[in-house]
């Protein structure tokens, strides 16, 4: 790069400008962006912000704070939050069904910016002049045809612009030096010897399962009379669009005869149901209210008559227009779905009745399985569950072989995260020693240790291949566990985002 021009530059190129557009990327699925929150942070593409999404019309947005610095959106070319959601939203198409959890991603990376700057000015980390024009080079916002940097492309870039992509990568590269020490790490043969100890020792167990699902039908249905509004049920059809004003207006067309609720849902609806007209099917009170913001709209779109079209509800995935397509009716207790549904209810919103009864049960079941476990659970038509060989790992470190991965209901892993001490009491146990009920969400599990001639599969070749990788998981971990890490993403993002619409 000339000497003149020193990678003096930046603010970045709009979108397409004298770069290749990003590869969509449409296959992969939400929960695989948190799996690569490193790898996008250390190849962050810097590009001139755009419209994202019809969100909120507040300037700045703080989600929450590492270390007493706020994690805040804001929508500026400087702001790493923004950047990195335009990318998000570009790779990944952001709409209604998927925005929650870009939004979430991009703040993850956030966190971990800030938290990585934090460490990188404590260590004094300074960024030469020759890395940061090296960064330029790669950002990737000027290059030709072949994809190589392209010198005539840069100078043709304004100043200011070129400025505006320096001030970025100044900000986000010492944060990546601290990233890249992490994913260099090397380990020693001893550490190596160490690691493969520790899958030396395994246990595979055994849980039965007694869930919501164990609550007697007769109390379920005797609930469900004494409390019937939550178990209504109805056939629903719906359209689901981006704004309010956009669902008025449908609202009005339909209304006034200029078009039908099924061309609407063609023509504008966005959710999953459009492949079925807009039918949902049948819709049970309570379960309308979890797609809601406000539970008075589900008793509202409940009280409307069979043909009826509702006025325009908020729900989690945009605003929707529901048409009743029935009667509105008592739950049919006589079937075996709304059984489970009624019951699933009551522990989702009744806790003390349901963990009542399913405490006393528990103790009654763990008293027979002492002496046969086997048919403790036939006798009570619960399921045994197997979790195959496996190592303590208290701390769920990633190259230790635990119950993660190996338990295919993951009940005894989530007893096992919520409580390490009775994660230390099951692999203490003695072979078949049956252990006391332990709660574990809104479900009782009673696991005992069974005979196990498997070992956990260890590769040191793979181990040493994947430390890195491993510690920057892990310091991730940490990171979003820790005390100094103040949380609220939810709240905010339903109040200034969704609830800004």
């Amino acid at each position: 790069m000339p000497s003149d021009n020193n990678a003096n530059g930046a603010v970045i190129p709009e979108k397409g400008k004298n770069s290749k557009k990003d590869k969509k990327h449409g296959k992969k699925s939400i929960g695989w962006i948190i799996g690569v929150i490193v790898l996008i942070l250390i190849s962050v593409t810097f590009i001139l912000p755009v419209t994202v999404f019809s969100t909120s019309n507040t300037p700045k947005i703080t989600f929450g704070s590492y270390n007493g610095e706020d994690i805040t959106l804001e929508y500026a070319y400087d702001n790493y939050f923004y950047n990195v959601l335009i990318n998000l939203a570009n790779m990944y198409q952001m709409n209604n069904q998927n925005v929650m959890q870009i939004y979430q991603a991009a703040y993850s990376q956030a966190v971990m910016n800030t938290a990585l700057s934090q460490m990188a000015d404590e260590a004094g980390i300074m960024i030469s002049d020759k890395m940061l024009g090296q960064a330029v080079v790669n950002s990737g916002n000027w290059r030709d045809e072949n994809g190589n940097f392209d010198i005539n492309a840069y100078n043709e870039t304004a100043q200011v612009e070129r400025d505006a992509v320096r001030d970025q990568l100044k900000a986000a590269l010492p944060a990546q030096v601290v990233l890249s020490d992490l994913a260099t790490v090397k380990t020693s043969n001893a550490e190596q010897d160490f690691v493969m100890s520790l899958n030396n020792s395994p246990k595979a167990f055994q849980y039965i399962t007694l869930d919501y699902n164990a609550y007697p039908d007769a109390d379920a249905i005797a609930y469900a009379e004494s409390n019937p509004a939550p178990f209504m049920e109805r056939e629903l059809s719906v359209i689901t669009v981006a704004t309010e004003d956009e669902a008025n207006t449908l609202v009005a067309s339909i209304n006034n005869g200029e078009t039908t609720f099924e061309d609407a849902v063609a023509a504008s609806s966005t959710d999953s149901y459009k492949e079925n007209g807009g039918s949902m099917g049948t819709v049970i009170s309570n379960d309308l209210e979890n797609t809601l913001i406000n539970d008075e709209d589900a008793t509202a779109v409940f009280a409307l008559q069979n043909g009826e079209i509702s006025i325009p509800v908020q729900g989690y995935t945009g605003w929707m227009i529901f048409r009743a397509d029935s009667d509105a009716r008592a739950a049919d207790t006589t079937n075996a779905d709304t059984l489970s549904d009624i019951k699933r209810y009551i522990s989702l919103n009744d806790s003390e009745t349901m963990n009542t009864y399913l405490q006393a049960k528990a103790d009654e079941i763990y008293a027979q399985a002492q002496t046969d476990f086997e048919k403790a659970a036939a006798d009570n038509n619960l399921k045994i569950t197997d979790v195959s060989a496996s190592s303590y790992n208290p701390a769920s470190a990633t190259f230790i072989t635990g119950i993660a991965g190996n338990d295919p209901d993951g009940l005894l892993l989530n007893a096992t995260y919520a409580s390490t001490e009775y994660q230390r009491e099951i692999f203490l146990a003695e072979e078949n020693t049956v252990i006391a009920p332990e709660a574990t969400g809104s479900s009782y599990i009673i696991t005992r240790p069974v005979a196990t001639s498997a070992t956990p599969a260890t590769n040191r070749l793979s181990y040493s291949q994947s430390a890195p990788v491993i510690a920057v998981q892990d310091v991730n971990t940490t990171l979003l566990s820790s005390d100094s890490f103040v949380d609220n993403f939810f709240n905010t993002f339903i109040s200034e985002v969704i609830g800004a619409q």
